[in-house]
């Protein structure tokens, strides 16, 4: 079992302690239990926001990589074109900016 050392803000450490009081938690270990719990959830939504690219031919996922550069080489590895391939992101894509004049055609 590790040990980590940190220093939050005193108004943080007194809405967790209130936390933990109000919802009777308070046997030794409580604390380190409430963050180790915060600290997993954080780290299994941060994997889940990781860019994975995925290429699918005939709707079977054929490559995955975590750049367009690396799945590209690991197509090619495998003999497949990559034009041939429907290549996917697990990030969605943000909306672009619009720049310029916008107004209605008449």
């Amino acid at each position: 079992m590790g040990v980590i050392t940190v220093i939050i803000s005193d108004e943080l450490e007194r809405r967790v302690r209130e936390y933990l009081r109000r919802t009777g938690r308070t046997r030794r270990g409580s604390l380190s239990r409430l963050v180790e719990d915060a600290l997993r959830t954080y780290l299994e939504l941060a994997e889940c926001r990781e860019r994975v690219f995925y290429a699918e031919v005939g709707g079977r996922v054929v490559a995955r990589a975590s750049s367009l550069r690396e799945l590209a080489e690991r197509l090619k590895e495998a003999g497949i074109d990559a034009r041939s391939a429907r290549i996917l992101c697990t990030e969605a894509l943000r909306e672009g900016r619009r720049f310029g004049l916008r107004g209605e055609r008449a």
